[in-house]
């Protein structure tokens, strides 16, 4: 066999697997509902999916998988795999809500039977009694009347003796009487809509599941692909002469990507992988810690809620130094895989925990793996040879992280509504520790060591009094808030759709479109914004936090399910360019250039794990005022915070014309 026919091999199977993957999750949403549900819609599923192998067999026998140079056409092959995967989800979507719409009338039509057979048998001086206990979630009254519409009976006793409107669902009831049926013309149309969000969430976290392994398969054979045909060129002039010299160029400036070491060629895969694993219990860790028994008496259930969150940042914020060592000593493999073994144990202690204190301790567990892993991702963009590969590694790292969060944290809320949080904390367990199979293959590589800035190190200048106040506010009032912000997310959301009577799907959601923007509005605005100057850029600053100050408002609005999905979209938004700026302007203060880039950035970055871990206790606090009238203070600090900032930034910038 041929190079190329290899090639189109490899990425066929990819491909398959991948469609099966996704066939096998929508059979395992939809496994524990009824044989005469799922019957039709299965057998349609299995066509499709059968349909869809036999279009990728001959796309990648005879399509265009290769350009016309012989490199790889990634986007018709991510194409071609999308369509498919979408057509194969649409077309399961429609048929599974046609038979569920079906057979949620046939159970109201059945319960009404029923209740009109159990009724008829019953001494009338008991219907009062019985008619109000056979009253279900679709069929809120039931009353019985006279021929003249007298209500004589009624689950309802406060209707009995005024006459009651005819509907469609009144029947003949014994003699010279009819039973009356109320049904809640929203139950049906609010299941719909339950399975309709379960499936439209499988679909997008899909589509990121599906680009990210067409990627990875692509950046497994392409590098090779590409030496190959390079050194075709080099060798043949004839050949050489008959490409463009801008495709040439294209083909040399992919292979110097491609020349990198391992981890920083995979460093996307990699992250997409630890983030999709780890991540598919992050929704609801608030909500089992409140569910699970407190050995403190008097703590708060909110307040209790919050501990393991804060336990698991602590250890985060202690991996930091650690890691940086491990790196130079022992390279990144070792603390990464390490990093894995605990996420891996905590998630699985988790599972087994049976009240918050061993919970807390699990979760610390996690925080201590999770520092190890993150701490060598940022760190794996050193590796690159040169400034632009360092800036790809970032760029590459973000784009692993926010698709493997957004896929995670939705699917396993997803798995968590249909077998329970203990049965996703152990599936977490395993995705995570098999992580490390594809992490073993990568070659290992030391860390290099920074060579020490002379300039940096004999610095003298001094930073005045003001400079360093700067820098003090500058933490207090605007970078506190947008970390604690965080816990938006990860601790208040999981408690709010808990008591509005939401379920865990709905924090998955919510979080899946958190990421989706932070993920593509943060290119376009981070564009528009890289225009502005002066003032107009540093105020950018005051306008992040006031955005997160109002998204913060909008489940103060109403008790609607609805509201938090404005604030999570709101709220990515604002991180989807604040996180940079905001950066950008604490590294510029006099008092932090001083410090130099690198400790500048550790430092920055354990002062917002620090912030971050305390986020869930500020919101505990808030919550003693209520779900609602708590948020409320919290965004109305958060914005005053904001105005105190730009009062001070702007009497200093007076002070310094004078």
């Amino acid at each position: 066999m041929t190079t190329s026919g290899k090639t189109r091999l490899y990425l066929y199977i990819g491909s398959v697997l991948t469609i099966l993957v996704v066939s096998a999750f929508l059979v395992i949403l939809n496994i524990n509902e009824p044989v005469e549900y799922t019957r039709v819609p299965f057998n349609v599923l299995a066509i499709l999916t059968v349909i869809s192998c036999i279009a990728m067999t001959l796309f990648f026998a005879k399509g265009p998988v290769f350009d016309i140079y012989g490199q790889l056409e990634s986007t018709n092959i991510n194409a071609m795999l999308l369509t498919v995967i979408i057509i194969i989800q649409i077309s399961f979507f429609f048929e599974i809500i046609s038979v569920k719409n079906q057979l949620l009338n046939y159970q109201v039509y059945t319960d009404i039977r029923n209740d009109i057979n159990v009724a008829s048998t019953y001494p009338e001086r008991k219907l009062d009694d019985l008619l109000e206990s056979l009253c279900k979630d679709s069929i809120t009254e039931i009353s019985i009347t006279d021929m003249s519409g007298t209500v004589l009976h009624s689950s309802n006793k406060s209707i009995i003796g005024s006459t009651a409107e005819h509907t469609r669902y009144t029947y003949s009831f014994n003699k010279n009487s009819s039973i009356r049926f109320s049904v809640d013309p929203f139950f049906v149309r609010n299941k719909i809509k339950s399975i309709a969000l379960n499936l439209l969430t499988v679909l997008v976290t899909s589509v990121f599941f599906s680009v990210e392994i067409v990627l990875l398969m692509i950046m497994n054979v392409s590098k090779g692909m590409t030496k190959r045909i390079l050194k075709d060129y080099q060798q043949d002039k004839d050949k050489r002469s008959q490409i463009p010299e801008d495709e040439y160029e294209k083909i040399k400036a992919s292979l110097e990507n491609a020349d990198i070491p391992s981890a920083l060629y995979y460093i996307r895969q990699i992250a997409f992988l630890f983030y999709f694993a780890s991540r598919l219990s992050s929704s609801f860790i608030p909500i089992v810690a409140k569910s699970l028994n407190n050995p403190i008496k008097g703590m708060a259930a909110t307040t209790a809620a919050g501990i393991p969150q804060s336990a698991e940042t602590l250890l985060t914020c202690s991996a930091i130094f650690i890691t940086t060592v491990m790196l130079e000593k022992k390279g990144w493999k070792f603390p990464f895989i390490s990093g894995l073994l605990l996420v891996s144990a905590g998630t699985l202690s988790s599972a087994l925990s049976t009240n918050l204190f061993l919970f807390v301790l699990s979760r610390a567990l996690v925080g201590l793996g999770y520092g190890f892993c993150w701490m060598t991702l940022r760190n794996l963009s050193l590796f690159g040879k040169n400034a632009k590969q360092q800036l790809l590694g970032f760029a590459l790292l973000n784009a692993g992280i926010y698709s493997g969060m957004n896929c995670g944290s939705s699917l396993g809320a997803i798995l968590a509504d249909v077998f329970g949080y203990k049965t996703v904390f152990f599936i977490s367990a395993v995705f995570t520790l098999m992580t490390s199979v594809f992490i073993i293959r990568l070659e290992n590589a030391l860390l290099p060591k920074t060579k020490s800035n002379d300039t940096e190190i004999r610095q003298t200048a001094k930073i005045s009094f003001n400079d360093n106040i700067s820098v003090f506010l500058f933490v207090i009032l605007m970078i506190a808030p947008a970390s604690i912000a965080a816990s938006f997310l990860s601790y208040y959301l999981p408690l709010y759709f808990d008591s509005m009577g939401g379920s865990i799907t709905d924090v998955g959601r919510s979080q899946m479109l958190y990421g989706i923007l932070l993920v593509y509005a943060g290119p376009t605005l981070s564009v528009f914004i890289s225009k502005l100057k002066g003032k107009s850029l540093k105020r950018i600053n005051y306008v992040y936090n006031l955005i997160i100050a109002l998204s913060l408002l909008f489940p103060v609005m109403g008790a609607s399910l609805f509201l938090p999905y404005v604030s999570a979209c709101l709220l990515g938004t604002a991180d989807s360019f604040g996180f940079g700026v905001q950066n950008n302007y604490f590294l510029g203060l006099p008092a932090v250039q001083k410090l130099g880039p690198s400790k500048s950035l550790s430092v920055l970055s354990f002062i917002k794990k620090m912030l971050e871990m305390i986020g869930p206790f500020v919101f505990a606090a808030a919550l003693t005022l209520g779900y609602r009238a708590g948020i409320g203070a919290l965004a109305v600090a958060f914005a005053i915070m904001a105005i105190a900032y730009f009062i001070h930034s702007e009497i200093m910038q007076v002070s310094k014309t004078k």
